[in-house]
Protein backbone atom coordinates (compact mmCIF):
# COMPACT_ATOMS: atom_id res chain seq x y z
CA UNK A 1 0.00 0.00 0.00
CA UNK A 2 1.38 3.30 -0.97
CA UNK A 3 2.16 6.03 1.37
CA UNK A 4 -0.81 8.54 2.71
CA UNK A 5 0.80 11.65 -0.33
CA UNK A 6 1.19 9.09 -2.85
CA UNK A 7 -2.18 7.64 -2.48
CA UNK A 8 -4.08 10.55 -2.09
CA UNK A 9 -2.48 11.97 -5.43
CA UNK A 10 -3.69 8.32 -7.25
CA UNK A 11 -6.55 8.89 -5.73
CA UNK A 12 -7.24 12.60 -7.33
CA UNK A 13 -5.99 11.36 -10.31
CA UNK A 14 -7.95 8.40 -10.83
CA UNK A 15 -11.18 10.76 -10.57
CA UNK A 16 -9.71 13.76 -12.24
CA UNK A 17 -12.63 13.78 -15.21
CA UNK A 18 -15.25 14.42 -12.55
CA UNK A 19 -12.96 16.95 -10.57
CA UNK A 20 -12.89 18.72 -13.78
CA UNK A 21 -15.68 18.49 -15.23
CA UNK A 22 -17.49 20.22 -11.77
CA UNK A 23 -14.84 22.67 -11.78
CA UNK A 24 -15.56 23.84 -15.56
CA UNK A 25 -19.07 23.99 -14.23
CA UNK A 26 -18.48 26.15 -11.28
CA UNK A 27 -15.97 28.80 -13.64
CA UNK A 28 -18.67 28.67 -16.62
CA UNK A 29 -21.55 29.52 -14.19
CA UNK A 30 -19.66 32.38 -12.56
CA UNK A 31 -18.62 34.38 -15.55
CA UNK A 32 -22.30 33.65 -17.22
CA UNK A 33 -23.47 35.24 -13.74
CA UNK A 34 -21.00 37.79 -13.06
CA UNK A 35 -21.72 39.06 -17.08
CA UNK A 36 -25.18 39.39 -16.63
CA UNK A 37 -25.23 41.05 -13.26
CA UNK A 38 -22.53 43.98 -14.99
CA UNK A 39 -25.41 43.78 -17.93
CA UNK A 40 -28.18 44.77 -15.34
CA UNK A 41 -26.38 46.43 -12.64
CA UNK A 42 -28.02 50.03 -11.98
CA UNK A 43 -25.61 53.24 -13.16
CA UNK A 44 -25.75 56.86 -11.95
CA UNK A 45 -27.00 58.60 -15.29
CA UNK A 46 -30.38 60.16 -14.91
CA UNK A 47 -33.48 58.58 -16.84
CA UNK A 48 -33.80 60.89 -19.16
CA UNK A 49 -29.87 60.19 -19.90
CA UNK A 50 -30.20 56.61 -20.01
CA UNK A 51 -33.39 57.48 -22.42
CA UNK A 52 -31.60 59.58 -24.95
CA UNK A 53 -28.91 56.71 -24.84
CA UNK A 54 -31.17 54.26 -25.71
CA UNK A 55 -32.94 56.04 -28.78
CA UNK A 56 -30.15 56.55 -30.29
CA UNK A 57 -29.05 59.43 -32.57
CA UNK A 58 -32.34 59.17 -34.85
CA UNK A 59 -33.77 60.91 -32.10
CA UNK A 60 -32.69 63.53 -31.52
CA UNK A 61 -34.43 66.73 -31.98
CA UNK A 62 -37.71 64.50 -32.30
CA UNK A 63 -38.12 63.04 -28.81
CA UNK A 64 -37.64 64.76 -25.39
CA UNK A 65 -35.64 61.94 -23.78
CA UNK A 66 -37.05 62.81 -20.47
CA UNK A 67 -40.91 63.13 -21.30
CA UNK A 68 -39.94 59.37 -23.02
CA UNK A 69 -38.53 58.04 -19.68
CA UNK A 70 -41.60 59.33 -17.51
CA UNK A 71 -44.08 57.49 -19.77
CA UNK A 72 -41.73 54.33 -19.69
CA UNK A 73 -41.29 54.62 -15.99
CA UNK A 74 -44.44 52.93 -14.86
CA UNK A 75 -44.94 50.71 -17.50
CA UNK A 76 -41.40 48.76 -17.46
CA UNK A 77 -41.30 45.69 -14.86
CA UNK A 78 -39.18 46.24 -11.68
CA UNK A 79 -35.79 44.20 -13.08
CA UNK A 80 -33.56 44.94 -10.40
CA UNK A 81 -34.81 43.01 -7.51
CA UNK A 82 -33.19 39.85 -8.61
CA UNK A 83 -29.27 41.71 -8.49
CA UNK A 84 -28.85 41.16 -4.79
CA UNK A 85 -29.84 37.42 -4.52
CA UNK A 86 -27.79 36.78 -7.44
CA UNK A 87 -24.96 39.02 -5.92
CA UNK A 88 -24.82 37.10 -3.07
CA UNK A 89 -25.19 33.56 -5.43
CA UNK A 90 -22.09 35.08 -7.37
CA UNK A 91 -19.88 35.38 -3.88
CA UNK A 92 -21.01 31.99 -3.36
CA UNK A 93 -20.04 30.67 -6.22
CA UNK A 94 -16.68 32.30 -6.42
CA UNK A 95 -16.09 31.01 -2.65
CA UNK A 96 -16.69 27.28 -3.58
CA UNK A 97 -14.65 27.70 -6.74
CA UNK A 98 -11.95 29.35 -4.58
CA UNK A 99 -11.09 25.74 -2.22
CA UNK A 100 -9.62 24.26 -5.32
CA UNK A 101 -8.53 20.58 -4.59
CA UNK A 102 -9.43 20.74 -0.96
CA UNK A 103 -13.11 20.74 -2.41
CA UNK A 104 -12.72 17.23 -3.40
CA UNK A 105 -11.07 16.18 -0.19
CA UNK A 106 -12.20 14.93 3.09
CA UNK A 107 -10.01 14.17 6.48
CA UNK A 108 -12.01 12.19 9.10
CA UNK A 109 -10.41 12.51 12.52
CA UNK A 110 -9.67 9.50 14.90
CA UNK A 111 -13.28 8.11 16.15
CA UNK A 112 -15.56 10.61 14.19
CA UNK A 113 -18.66 9.75 11.94
CA UNK A 114 -17.97 8.82 8.22
CA UNK A 115 -21.17 9.40 7.12
CA UNK A 116 -21.03 12.90 8.77
CA UNK A 117 -17.99 14.05 6.84
CA UNK A 118 -18.99 12.99 3.88
CA UNK A 119 -22.90 14.41 4.16
CA UNK A 120 -20.99 17.60 5.17
CA UNK A 121 -18.63 17.47 2.32
CA UNK A 122 -21.23 17.06 -0.18
CA UNK A 123 -23.62 19.98 1.21
CA UNK A 124 -20.46 22.35 0.99
CA UNK A 125 -19.81 21.78 -2.34
CA UNK A 126 -23.40 21.52 -3.13
CA UNK A 127 -23.86 25.30 -1.88
CA UNK A 128 -23.01 25.51 -6.06
CA UNK A 129 -26.19 24.12 -6.86
CA UNK A 130 -28.27 26.27 -4.19
CA UNK A 131 -26.45 29.25 -5.66
CA UNK A 132 -28.15 28.20 -9.47
CA UNK A 133 -31.67 28.00 -7.54
CA UNK A 134 -31.35 31.25 -6.19
CA UNK A 135 -30.34 32.46 -9.73
CA UNK A 136 -33.39 30.97 -10.98
CA UNK A 137 -35.70 31.34 -8.44
CA UNK A 138 -34.75 35.64 -8.09
CA UNK A 139 -34.85 35.76 -11.85
CA UNK A 140 -38.68 34.71 -11.85
CA UNK A 141 -39.86 36.25 -8.93
CA UNK A 142 -40.03 33.77 -6.78
CA UNK A 143 -36.99 34.02 -4.41
CA UNK A 144 -37.70 34.35 -0.88
CA UNK A 145 -34.61 35.39 1.77
CA UNK A 146 -36.03 33.58 4.85
CA UNK A 147 -36.93 30.11 2.38
CA UNK A 148 -34.21 30.49 0.02
CA UNK A 149 -30.77 31.81 1.74
CA UNK A 150 -30.07 28.95 3.51
CA UNK A 151 -29.12 26.96 0.12
CA UNK A 152 -26.37 29.24 -0.30
CA UNK A 153 -24.87 28.36 3.37
CA UNK A 154 -24.94 24.46 2.86
CA UNK A 155 -27.39 22.68 0.32
CA UNK A 156 -27.19 18.93 1.59
CA UNK A 157 -27.47 15.75 -1.27
CA UNK A 158 -30.70 14.71 0.08
CA UNK A 159 -31.83 17.95 -1.44
CA UNK A 160 -30.31 17.73 -5.43
CA UNK A 161 -31.75 16.96 -7.80
CA UNK A 162 -31.69 14.28 -10.30
CA UNK A 163 -29.56 16.56 -12.59
CA UNK A 164 -27.40 17.87 -9.92
CA UNK A 165 -26.30 14.27 -8.58
CA UNK A 166 -25.34 13.81 -12.43
CA UNK A 167 -23.01 16.62 -11.79
CA UNK A 168 -21.70 15.53 -8.34
CA UNK A 169 -18.15 16.48 -7.41
CA UNK A 170 -16.11 13.45 -6.29
CA UNK A 171 -14.91 12.78 -3.14
CA UNK A 172 -10.99 11.60 -1.93
CA UNK A 173 -11.98 10.96 2.10
CA UNK A 174 -9.07 9.95 4.54
CA UNK A 175 -10.54 7.60 7.09
CA UNK A 176 -9.00 5.11 9.98
CA UNK A 177 -10.30 1.03 9.31
CA UNK A 178 -12.03 1.58 12.69
CA UNK A 179 -13.84 4.05 11.29
CA UNK A 180 -15.30 2.17 8.55
CA UNK A 181 -19.01 2.06 9.13
CA UNK A 182 -19.83 2.24 5.90
CA UNK A 183 -23.74 1.59 5.72
CA UNK A 184 -25.21 4.89 5.61
CA UNK A 185 -22.88 5.60 2.18
CA UNK A 186 -25.08 3.39 0.42
CA UNK A 187 -27.64 6.54 0.26
CA UNK A 188 -24.81 9.08 -1.66
CA UNK A 189 -24.36 6.08 -4.46
CA UNK A 190 -26.94 7.36 -6.99
CA UNK A 191 -26.20 8.89 -10.58
CA UNK A 192 -22.53 9.81 -11.11
CA UNK A 193 -21.43 10.16 -7.68
CA UNK A 194 -17.66 8.55 -6.93
CA UNK A 195 -16.12 7.78 -3.50
CA UNK A 196 -13.03 6.79 -2.61
CA UNK A 197 -11.96 6.10 0.99
CA UNK A 198 -8.30 5.72 1.81
CA UNK A 199 -7.78 3.82 4.71
CA UNK A 200 -5.26 4.58 7.64
CA UNK A 201 -4.02 1.76 9.31
CA UNK A 202 -5.22 -2.09 10.13
CA UNK A 203 -9.16 -1.97 8.55
CA UNK A 204 -11.73 -4.49 8.42
CA UNK A 205 -11.56 -7.46 6.03
CA UNK A 206 -14.22 -6.62 3.86
CA UNK A 207 -16.02 -3.64 4.61
CA UNK A 208 -17.46 -2.33 1.41
CA UNK A 209 -19.12 -5.94 0.83
CA UNK A 210 -22.28 -4.20 2.46
CA UNK A 211 -22.67 -1.69 0.09
CA UNK A 212 -22.63 -4.67 -2.94
CA UNK A 213 -25.72 -3.92 -5.35
CA UNK A 214 -26.33 -4.74 -8.64
CA UNK A 215 -25.58 -1.28 -10.26
CA UNK A 216 -22.65 0.28 -8.80
CA UNK A 217 -19.00 -0.42 -8.82
CA UNK A 218 -17.79 -1.07 -5.69
CA UNK A 219 -14.20 -2.00 -4.74
CA UNK A 220 -11.34 -3.02 -2.50
CA UNK A 221 -8.08 -2.30 -4.20
CA UNK A 222 -4.43 -2.89 -2.18
CA UNK A 223 -2.70 -0.89 -4.99
CA UNK A 224 -3.16 2.84 -5.72
CA UNK A 225 -3.38 2.75 -9.54
CA UNK A 226 -6.34 0.46 -9.30
CA UNK A 227 -8.15 3.55 -8.32
CA UNK A 228 -8.44 3.95 -11.84
CA UNK A 229 -11.42 2.20 -12.46
CA UNK A 230 -13.89 4.72 -10.37
CA UNK A 231 -13.34 7.40 -12.53
CA UNK A 232 -14.69 5.19 -15.90
CA UNK A 233 -17.34 3.69 -14.04
CA UNK A 234 -20.39 5.17 -15.80
CA UNK A 235 -22.38 4.99 -12.89
CA UNK A 236 -21.92 5.02 -9.20
CA UNK A 237 -18.57 3.98 -8.07
CA UNK A 238 -16.92 3.66 -4.48
CA UNK A 239 -13.38 2.03 -3.80
CA UNK A 240 -11.36 1.50 -0.64
CA UNK A 241 -7.81 1.53 -0.54
CA UNK A 242 -7.05 -1.00 1.98
CA UNK A 243 -3.95 -3.02 3.37
CA UNK A 244 -2.50 -6.06 1.69
CA UNK A 245 -4.48 -7.69 4.79
CA UNK A 246 -7.54 -7.10 3.94
CA UNK A 247 -9.94 -8.78 1.15
CA UNK A 248 -9.54 -7.36 -2.71
CA UNK A 249 -11.92 -7.46 -4.85
CA UNK A 250 -13.92 -5.69 -7.58
CA UNK A 251 -17.70 -5.83 -8.34
CA UNK A 252 -19.13 -3.51 -11.15
CA UNK A 253 -21.89 -3.64 -13.59
CA UNK A 254 -21.62 -5.67 -16.81
CA UNK A 255 -23.82 -6.25 -19.65
CA UNK A 256 -26.84 -8.91 -18.65
CA UNK A 257 -25.68 -8.91 -15.49
CA UNK A 258 -22.79 -8.18 -12.82
CA UNK A 259 -19.43 -9.23 -12.36
CA UNK A 260 -17.46 -9.87 -9.67
CA UNK A 261 -13.18 -10.34 -9.24
CA UNK A 262 -11.89 -11.30 -6.26
CA UNK A 263 -8.40 -11.49 -5.91
CA UNK A 264 -7.91 -12.24 -1.72
CA UNK A 265 -10.42 -13.37 0.59
CA UNK A 266 -8.50 -13.50 4.10
CA UNK A 267 -9.13 -16.81 6.15
CA UNK A 268 -9.03 -15.59 9.23
CA UNK A 269 -11.61 -15.07 11.48
CA UNK A 270 -11.71 -11.35 12.71
CA UNK A 271 -11.32 -11.72 16.49
CA UNK A 272 -11.57 -8.63 18.10
CA UNK A 273 -12.90 -4.71 17.66
CA UNK A 274 -11.27 -2.49 15.35
CA UNK A 275 -12.07 1.05 16.46
CA UNK A 276 -15.83 1.53 15.91
CA UNK A 277 -16.38 -1.66 14.14
CA UNK A 278 -16.69 -5.00 16.20
CA UNK A 279 -15.56 -8.06 15.45
CA UNK A 280 -19.11 -9.77 14.86
CA UNK A 281 -19.64 -6.65 12.30
CA UNK A 282 -16.36 -7.52 10.63
CA UNK A 283 -16.93 -11.09 10.49
CA UNK A 284 -20.37 -10.48 8.94
CA UNK A 285 -18.99 -8.40 6.14
CA UNK A 286 -16.24 -11.43 5.39
CA UNK A 287 -18.87 -13.69 5.24
CA UNK A 288 -21.40 -11.71 2.88
CA UNK A 289 -17.46 -11.46 0.65
CA UNK A 290 -17.00 -15.01 0.49
CA UNK A 291 -21.06 -15.69 -0.21
CA UNK A 292 -20.67 -13.55 -2.85
CA UNK A 293 -16.84 -14.84 -4.33
CA UNK A 294 -18.65 -18.13 -3.79
CA UNK A 295 -21.71 -17.35 -5.91
CA UNK A 296 -19.59 -16.13 -8.39
CA UNK A 297 -18.53 -20.09 -9.33
CA UNK A 298 -21.14 -19.39 -12.49
CA UNK A 299 -20.79 -16.45 -15.40
CA UNK A 300 -23.32 -13.51 -14.29
CA UNK A 301 -23.58 -11.89 -17.67
CA UNK A 302 -23.24 -13.65 -20.90
CA UNK A 303 -19.67 -14.23 -22.51
CA UNK A 304 -17.83 -12.98 -18.70
CA UNK A 305 -16.03 -15.43 -16.73
CA UNK A 306 -15.78 -14.38 -13.15
CA UNK A 307 -12.26 -14.69 -11.33
CA UNK A 308 -12.48 -16.62 -7.90
CA UNK A 309 -8.71 -16.68 -5.67
CA UNK A 310 -7.33 -20.20 -5.67
CA UNK A 311 -5.53 -21.65 -2.77
CA UNK A 312 -2.10 -22.02 -4.81
CA UNK A 313 -2.22 -18.23 -5.76
CA UNK A 314 -3.09 -16.53 -2.72
CA UNK A 315 -3.28 -18.71 -0.09
CA UNK A 316 -7.28 -18.29 0.34
CA UNK A 317 -9.99 -20.66 -0.54
CA UNK A 318 -13.48 -19.46 -0.52
CA UNK A 319 -16.06 -21.41 0.90
CA UNK A 320 -18.59 -23.61 -0.56
CA UNK A 321 -21.73 -21.92 -1.81
CA UNK A 322 -24.82 -23.07 0.29
CA UNK A 323 -28.02 -22.98 -2.21
CA UNK A 324 -27.46 -22.74 -6.56
CA UNK A 325 -24.65 -20.29 -7.64
CA UNK A 326 -25.95 -17.02 -9.32
CA UNK A 327 -25.26 -13.28 -9.77
CA UNK A 328 -24.50 -11.48 -6.69
CA UNK A 329 -27.62 -10.12 -5.92
CA UNK A 330 -29.16 -13.50 -6.02
CA UNK A 331 -26.58 -14.75 -3.45
CA UNK A 332 -26.85 -11.79 -0.99
CA UNK A 333 -30.57 -12.43 -0.73
CA UNK A 334 -30.18 -15.99 -0.14
CA UNK A 335 -27.70 -14.95 2.57
CA UNK A 336 -29.59 -12.43 4.30
CA UNK A 337 -32.66 -15.16 4.55
CA UNK A 338 -30.10 -17.60 6.02
CA UNK A 339 -29.32 -14.84 8.65
CA UNK A 340 -33.02 -13.86 9.57
CA UNK A 341 -35.06 -16.43 12.28
CA UNK A 342 -38.71 -17.03 10.18
CA UNK A 343 -39.60 -19.61 12.76
CA UNK A 344 -42.28 -17.13 14.46
CA UNK A 345 -43.76 -16.04 11.34
CA UNK A 346 -46.42 -18.28 11.11
CA UNK A 347 -47.47 -17.12 14.76
CA UNK A 348 -47.21 -13.69 14.25
CA UNK A 349 -49.59 -13.24 11.23
CA UNK A 350 -53.06 -12.39 12.01
CA UNK A 351 -56.06 -14.93 10.88
CA UNK A 352 -57.94 -12.06 9.33
CA UNK A 353 -54.98 -11.36 6.65
CA UNK A 354 -55.44 -14.96 5.41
Amino acid sequence: MPSEDAGRQCALDAIEPQRASFRSALVVTSEQLRARLDAGAPTDALPGDRAAAQLGSFAAGRIDPQLFAELISDSEPEESDWLGPASQALETLESVSARGDDLFMVRVDSGEDLYAAVDGALAEAGRAFGAARVVELARTGRYVSTRHDSMLAAFPFRRWSRTERDKAPPLVVDVDGGDLIVGGLAGFLDAAVKIILLVRGDSPPAPLARLVTPGVLVMQAHEADELELVGKAAGPAIAALVPAEAGRFVHEPAEGGTRLEVGYLPETEPGRSLGQVSAFQQAEELRLLRALAAGEAAPVAAGVAPTVPSPATDGASPPSATGTPGQPVDVLAAWLLRQADLTDLNSAVDPADG
